[in-house]
């Protein structure tokens, strides 16, 4: 428990007030002291001398009286403050425990059943055969023999030949259509130089060259001019180019092929 402790007592008289009364005491003693001297003079000049007795108690001073201090009355002391009693440990709830769970132990395996045996089946009984009864020999009779007439023999039909192609018109066909190839080749990969294109330059030019029988081109040369070198040396790179092209058919039965073709070039195209 904690008490208030009790304020001190406050003393009513201060230094101002004592410094005050000691100066007035002070006061009236010199004014005392000038009223007895001043006295003699003037019965002096009466004529009569009276004697004038100092003692050192006129000038001691009068003993002050110190201001008995006074008292206050001493106020009662507060009430203690009620002290709140502390609080109760708080009680930490306590845990139900919970009941165990019942452990469900698994179901027992089903034991398997046992496959049921199958019966053999009865093997087919072999049925007996009765051997075949001996039939007595008949008596074979001879027919009597017949004049045979003598077979015919019959003539093949004279079947009439299917007339096969010429082997000519084969090679020839052979070779259209690989001078057909051949055309489209050099149009697909024909060049055209640029410069030609913006100067407007056109004509035709005809080279000449060799195809082998692997389609490898030798002999390789501009037969007739265009007139503009530039479109000359075009038309043999155009035939570097395509090279090589397709092997020579087997149904032309050559190794190699000398050939001419144009080449034109023609802004419109």
């Amino acid at each position: 428990m904690s008490f208030a402790h009790s304020p001190p007592i406050k003393k009513i008289a201060s230094l101002p007030i004592g410094f005050f009364i000691s100066g007035l005491l002070h006061l009236a003693v010199l004014l005392a002291i000038v009223i007895s001297l001043s006295k003699p003079v003037m019965d002096s000049q009466a004529g009569d001398e009276v004697p004038i007795s100092l003692t050192l108690a006129m000038f001691a001073e009068s003993p002050q009286e110190e201001p008995q201090p006074v008292v206050e009355p001493m106020e009662p002391p507060p009430p203690p403050e009620a002290v709140e009693p502390p609080d109760p440990p708080s009680q930490t709830p306590q845990l139900q425990e919970k009941e165990p769970e019942p452990v469900l132990e698994p179901p027992p395996p089903e034991k398997p059943r046992p496959k049921p045996r199958q019966k053999p089946k009865p093997r087919p009984v072999a049925k007996k055969v009765a051997p075949p009864r001996s039939t007595p020999a008949k008596e074979t009779v001879t027919p009597k023999s017949q004049p045979t007439n003598p077979p015919r023999t019959v003539a093949p039909k004279a079947t009439t030949p299917i007339p096969s192609k010429p082997v000519g018109a084969a090679a020839a066909q052979a070779k259209q259509d690989y001078l057909v190839a051949l055309r489209r080749r050099i149009e697909r990969k024909k060049y055209y130089p640029r410069a030609s294109r913006r100067r407007g330059e056109e004509g035709k030019v005809i080279v000449s060259f060799v195809i082998q029988k692997n389609g490898e081109l030798i002999d390789m040369a501009v037969a007739r001019s265009s007139g503009i070198p530039r479109l000359d040396k075009a038309a043999l790179e155009t035939l570097r180019r395509i090279s090589p092209f397709k092997p020579i058919p087997a149904d032309l039965g050559r190794n190699r092929l000398a050939l001419s073709i144009p080449i034109s070039y023609n802004l419109r195209n």
